[in-house]
C-alpha cells in the first residue's frame, strides 16, 4: 500500500496525560496523517473505537479508570471477526515483566518512555502497514466468499436441475419401456386381423354372408390400428413441444354432435344409448379455440366411455361456466377405483394392465387429452365412483365471437341437373383409384393431375371444375404452391387437402394457402362425401 493511502489511516490516541496527546499529535501531523483522534479519559475508548473504526491504537498502560490492560481485553471483544487492530503501547514503565504482560494482553509493539520520535514514526508506518495488508485480506476473503456462495447457490440450483432432469429421464425411460410394451400388441393385433382376413376374402368358396362379416372385420381393425397410430403421434408431438394450437372459430354445438353422430355405431353395437345436451341459448354460436385438438379431446373421452361401459348410457353436453365452455362426458361404466385415480392421466395409464386384462386400448387417451387442454389453457376433472360410472369434465377459454361463421353459398338451383367436375391431385396412383373408386359416379366427371404444375394447367385450360381434392405433397410443385396459385385465379373454387400430414401446423399452412377444407390420410368415405356435400357434391348411390 503506498505511503499517501497510509496517511488516510485512521489513528486513536488513548493517553491520560494531554502533553503526551499533543506531542504525538504534532508528531503524526507533522508527518502527514490526517486522520488522528485523541482521548484522555480512558473510559471513552470503546465508543471512539466504534466510532472512529482506527487502524492503529497508541495506548498508554498505567491511567485512571482503565489501565492499558483492561483497554487491550475490551478491544479484543469489541473488534470484528477477523480484524487485526495494530496496539502500540507507549509507556513510562519500561521494565520486563511489563513488555511480557501487554504482548500477552494483545499488543503488537512496545516502546518505553521517553522514546525516539523516529523510532516512533516508523513503527507507526510499520504497524498501519500491517493493518492495511490485514484490510485487503479481509476483502479479498469478503469477495472469495461471495464467489463461494454465488458459486454455492449455482451448484445448488444445478443440482436441482440435474435431479429434475434425472427424474425426467426417468419417467422418459418407464414412457419408452410402456411404449416398446404396448406399441407392439397395439399395432399387430389389428394388422393381423387386416392381413388374416384380407386372405380369407380372397377364397373363391366364401358365401357372401361370410365375405361381408370379414369385410367389417377388416373395416374395425383398420379403425384401431389408425386411432392406434394416431394416439402414438399425438403423445409423440405433446412430449417433444412440437404440437402447437391453431385458433380458429369453433362451434361448441357441432363439435358434440359430430362426437355423438360418430361414435353412435359402435355406442349401438354394444346397446348402449348416446346422446347430446346443451344448456347454452341460440344466441352463443362460436368459441375463439383449436378445432382439431377439441375433437381429439371430445374422441379420447368418448371412447374410453363406451370402452368402460358394459351397459346404460352415454352423454355429451356443454354448458358455460363463467369465461369458459366446460364440456363434459357422462357414462354408466365401470367407474375407477382411488387407487386408479391418482395415476389416471398418465401416459398408458389403466387400472389393469396385465395379460387377463378386459379391455383393449392403448392407455394414452387421457394423457393426450390433458395433454391437449394444457396447450389450450384448459383443465379437466372427473367424478367417479366404482361400478356406477364417471363423468369427465374439461373446460376452454370461450373467447366468445357472436359472428356468423364463413357460409357455403347454398343456392342449388344453377347445380340441379349438372354434372360436377372434381379435379384430383394425387401423384400416388394407389390413392387415386381409392379416391376414384369412392367417386365413381355418372354424376361425377374426374380428371386427374400427377403434380403441381399439371393442377394448375388443368385449371387454366377447364374453368369448370366444381372441387379441387388436393394432395399436399408432390413432385416438381407441391400442393400449398399449386393451391396459391390456383386461388390467385380462381378464389371461388373449393379446393379440399387430402394429406398425409396431421400436425395442427399442416393444417393451418394448407388453410394459408387457400385450402377450403383438410383430410387427413387414410381417408374415410363419410368424411370425404361430408366435405365434398358442403360445395354441393353429392355421391349419389348407384
Amino acid at each position: 500500500m503506498g505511503r499517501e493511502l497510509l496517511k488516510k489511516s485512521n489513528i486513536l490516541i488513548v493517553d491520560d496525560n494531554q502533553n503526551n496527546i499533543e506531542v504525538l499529535e504534532e508528531l503524526l501531523e507533522l508527518e502527514g496523517y490526517e486522520n488522528v483522534t485523541s482521548i484522555s479519559d480512558s473510559r471513552d475508548t470503546i465508543q471512539k473505537f466504534k466510532e472512529t473504526d482506527p487502524d492503529l491504537v497508541l495506548l498508554d498502560l498505567m491511567m485512571p479508570y482503565l489501565d492499558g490492560f483492561e483497554i487491550m481485553r475490551l478491544l479484543r471483544n469489541n473488534r470484528a471477526e477477523g480484524a487485526i487492530v495494530p496496539i502500540l503501547v507507549l509507556t513510562a514503565d519500561a521494565s520486563d515483566e511489563s513488555k511480557k504482560k501487554a504482548l500477552n494482553a494483545g499488543a503488537t509493539d512496545f516502546l518505553a518512555k521517553p522514546f525516539d520520535l523516529n523510532e516512533v514514526i516508523l513503527r507507526v508506518r510499520n504497524l498501519l502497514q500491517i493493518s492495511s495488508l490485514n484490510k485487503q485480506l479481509r476483502q479479498q476473503n469478503t469477495i472469495l466468499e461471495e464467489k463461494v456462495k454465488e458459486r454455492t447457490e449455482e451448484l445448488e440450483q444445478q443440482n436441482i436441475e440435474l435431479k429434475v432432469a434425472w427424474q425426467k429421464a426417468e419417467a422418459s425411460n418407464r414412457l419408452k419401456t410402456a411404449f416398446i410394451n404396448n406399441i407392439s400388441h397395439e399395432i399387430r393385433t389389428p394388422l393381423n386381423g387386416i392381413v388374416g382376413f384380407s386372405q380369407m376374402i380372397s377364397e373363391r368358396d366364401l358365401p357372401e354372408e361370410n365375405k361381408k362379416e370379414i369385410i367389417q372385420s377388416i373395416n374395425e381393425s383398420s379403425e384401431r390400428l389408425i386411432n392406434t397410430v394416431t394416439a402414438f403421434m399425438d403423445i409423440s408431438l405433446i412430449h417433444s413441444g412440437n404440437m402447437e394450437k391453431v385458433v380458429a372459430e369453433v362451434s361448441p354445438d357441432l363439435l358434440v354432435n359430430e362426437a355423438v353422430e360418430r361414435f353412435r355405431p359402435l355406442a349401438t353395437k354394444k346397446n348402449l344409448t348416446i346422446s347430446e345436451t346443451t344448456e347454452i341459448t341460440d344466441e352463443f354460436n362460436f368459441i375463439q379455440s383449436d378445432e382439431v385438438m377439441l375433437q381429439k379431446i371430445l374422441f379420447y373421452l368418448t371412447d374410453n366411455a363406451i370402452k368402460f361401459t358394459k351397459e346404460g348410457a352415454i352423454e355429451l353436453g356443454y354448458t358455460l361456466q363463467n369465461e369458459n365452455v366446460q364440456f363434459y362426458i357422462k357414462d354408466t361404466g365401470v367407474g375407477i377405483s382411488e387407487h386408479g385415480k391418482k395415476e389416471i392421466f398418465e401416459s398408458f395409464a389403466q387400472e389393469n394392465f396385465g395379460f387377463n386384462r378386459e379391455h383393449e386400448g392403448n392407455g394414452l387417451g387421457l394423457a393426450i387429452a390433458k395433454g391437449l387442454l394444457d396447450l389450450l389453457g384448459g383443465e379437466i376433472d372427473f367424478e367417479s365412483k366404482k361400478d356406477e360410472g364417471t363423468t369427465f369434465y374439461f373446460s376452454v377459454p370461450i373467447e366468445q365471437n357472436n359472428e356468423s361463421a364463413k357460409s357455403v353459398n347454398t343456392d342449388k338451383n344453377d347445380l340441379n341437373g349438372r354434372v360436377r367436375n372434381v379435379l384430383i391431385v394425387e401423384d400416388d396412383y394407389i390413392n387415386y383409384r381409392l379416391i376414384e373408386s369412392l367417386l365413381r359416379n355418372e354424376n361425377i366427371k374426374l380428371t386427374h393431375a400427377k403434380n403441381g404444375n399439371e393442377a394448375i394447367s388443368a385449371c387454366e385450360h377447364e374453368n369448370n371444375f366444381d372441387a379441387v381434392l388436393m394432395d399436399l405433397k408432390l413432385p416438381e410443385l407441391d400442393g400449398f404452391q399449386a393451391t396459391k396459385a390456383i386461388k390467385e385465379k380462381n378464389k371461388e373454387l373449393p379446393i379440399i387437402a387430402i394429406t398425409a400430414y396431421s400436425s395442427a401446423e399442416d393444417r393451418q399452412k394448407a388453410l394459408d394457402a387457400g385450402c377450403d377444407e383438410f383430410i387427413i390420410k387414410p381417408i374415410k368415405k363419410s368424411i370425404l362425401f361430408q366435405k365434398l356435400e358442403k360445395y354441393h357434391i353429392t355421391v349419389a348411390k348407384n
